[in-house]
């Protein structure tokens, strides 16, 4: 197929609030051509999306957070995916692979004639190179690395992974958004400064195998990402991707409505996702991934240090009233302990009745009834509506409760805090690296653990079923150590479930080809991605 090449400049054409031609609104020019913000007068075409806030420095040792998966996943590569909208392992750059009946040897076999956007061969020798760097910028997702003992590279297209001990999950690490990535050795090496390991130049580069290469990356304003002609797999569509940092989701929606943008990923209130649903020239793709929405509550400091009135909690809400209220049919309220896709359905079920007799007993004997309860901004719209329906519900009981916003950085400060100066209640995620419980408990619930293990829970008991479980040789003897860690943690109360946070992808209905991430819906595969 022939393409035109594309480039559409900010500086040039996204101006939609002010710049005028001939006294018409560019804005309503744009509208009034269909939504043709992606393609310039040379018909060059350009994949454009916003961002709500920047994404933390791209380098793919370093990133560890949602908001930057969908530049990682253009510009760089792992051994292996999930195939979208399941748990199944599906080849990357690795063809295939075996794993030895001990579990410790993993040997893949590599796509034959990958290079680095550099030019360089992204072997197997490369490959050793790039858990190297992971393991010594040690960074969140190091530790996906930790239990590897040594790698091996009999020929170029040969990897030979042999692991300290048993890990069930290792295969997991490789598929998750934040995978062990092929970064360029020869970049790294020609780049560093000092022993860096060239983190102050991937601020602004890359140096992956992706079918897209890093052109600019202005914190603040804008990301730009070219096609790599030199891309080993199915040749992308488009030939840039243009990221814009849009901070206010209102914003977002008018320039997806004027045609400044061809889709946005995430964030919109729910009434406009069911409009978008309705509008033929809009698509409004809905997908529950990984994370839970979870009520955490404060064990360290404050009322909920009793543990019988966590306990009481447990059976207070009216859990499907506030899922429907706030998600209007958009997902379920949760039934499971854990979410479905990371544990086995009806395994360990979560479905009280609603009681609000226990937690009406033990108000009156508080201390204080004063309650403050945050949500994390970065979930939303909805977020901020469930915690105010909590605050609703709650409220004959005679707690008294204070609603407030909480910033996703103060969110994952809070580890570092004091007990007494986090929330007594949280709305937040839950949900692993991965679609495997190990993730999620290490993150989560790991003695030490940060950011995400917010409150700072500790049990070594939990520690050591955790180390037992990911030994398993079956999925059943794993389950069953699982089981036992939820008991322990069910009983301490820590949280009460939710629902699946469902995510929706609106944009405008000539993108086609969406295929989207099994983990972080709201990403999507940057190579299948079309315009008709």
């Amino acid at each position: 197929m022939t393409r035109s090449p594309i480039t559409l400049d900010r500086r040039g054409f996204l101006k939609v609030s002010g710049l005028t031609v001939g006294g018409l609104a560019l804005a309503n020019l744009v509208a009034a051509c269909g939504g043709e913000a992606s393609v310039d007068g040379a018909r060059n075409l350009t994949l454009r999306m916003p961002f709500l806030q920047d994404m933390q420095v791209p380098d793919p040792d370093i990133m560890y957070e949602g908001e930057g998966v969908q530049v990682m996943r253009s510009c760089y590569e792992g051994l292996v995916n999930y195939k979208s909208g399941t748990s199944e392992i599906v080849p990357g750059l690795a063809e295939s692979w075996t794993v030895s009946e001990d579990q410790l040897t993993y040997t893949f076999k590599l796509v034959p004639d990958v290079t680095f956007h550099d030019g360089t061969a992204a072997d197997a020798a490369a490959w050793i190179k790039s858990f190297e760097r992971r393991a010594a910028i040690n960074e969140g997702p190091a530790y996906m690395v930790a239990g590897i003992a040594k790698s091996e590279a009999p020929d170029p297209t040969t990897l030979v992974v042999t692991l300290t001990e048993p890990n069930n999950a290792f295969l997991h690490y490789a598929a998750c958004p934040w995978q062990m990535f092929a970064v360029s050795p020869t970049a790294v090496e020609s780049n560093a400064v000092g022993d860096d390991l060239a983190q102050e130049w991937l601020k602004t580069h890359d140096a992956g195998t992706g079918p897209y290469v890093m052109k600019e990356f202005v914190p603040g304003s804008q990301y730009t990402l070219e096609r790599f002609d030199g891309y080993w797999g199915e040749e992308p569509y488009f030939e840039s991707i243009r990221i814009e940092i849009v901070p206010e989701i209102s914003t977002q929606k008018l320039q997806l409505d004027q045609g400044a943008f061809d889709l946005v990923a995430k964030g919109f209130a729910i009434p406009d996702v069911l409009n978008y649903k309705q509008n033929p020239q809009f698509k409004a793709i809905t997908t529950t991934g990984a994370s839970m929405m979870t009520l955490y509550m404060n064990f360290g400091a404050g009322v909920f240090t009793d543990k019988a009135l966590r306990q009481a909690m447990m059976t207070a809400l009216d859990r499907a009233a506030i899922v429907d209220t706030a998600f209007q049919s958009l997902t379920e309220v949760q039934s499971n302990f854990w979410p479905e896709n990371m544990f086995p359905e009806g395994l360990v079920p979560f479905d009280p009745p609603v009681d609000t007799g226990p937690l009406e007993a033990i108000v009156p004997t508080l201390p204080s009834k004063n309650v403050d309860l945050a949500w994390v901004t970065s979930n939303g719209a909805p977020a901020q509506q469930v915690a105010e329906l909590i605050q609703t519900q709650l409220a004959p009981t005679g707690l008294e409760i204070t609603v407030r916003a909480m910033p996703s950085a103060e969110w994952f400060d809070m580890a570092n805090q004091p007990a007494e100066r986090r929330p007594d209640l949280l709305v937040a995620t839950m949900g692993g690296d991965a679609l495997h419980l190990d993730t999620a408990m290490r993150i989560f619930l790991r003695t030490g653990a940060k950011p995400l293990n917010a409150f700072q829970y500790g049990n070594p008991e939990v520690d050591r079923l955790m180390d037992e479980a990911i030994a398993k040789p079956t999925e059943t003897e794993m389950n069953q150590v699982y089981l036992q860690i939820t008991e322990l943690v069910r009983d301490e109360a820590l949280w009460v479930p939710l629902c699946r946070i469902p995510q929706n992808m609106v944009m405008h209905a000539y993108v086609d080809g969406i295929e989207q991430d099994s983990y972080i819906p709201y990403v999507f595969s940057p190579n299948k991605i079309t315009r008709v």
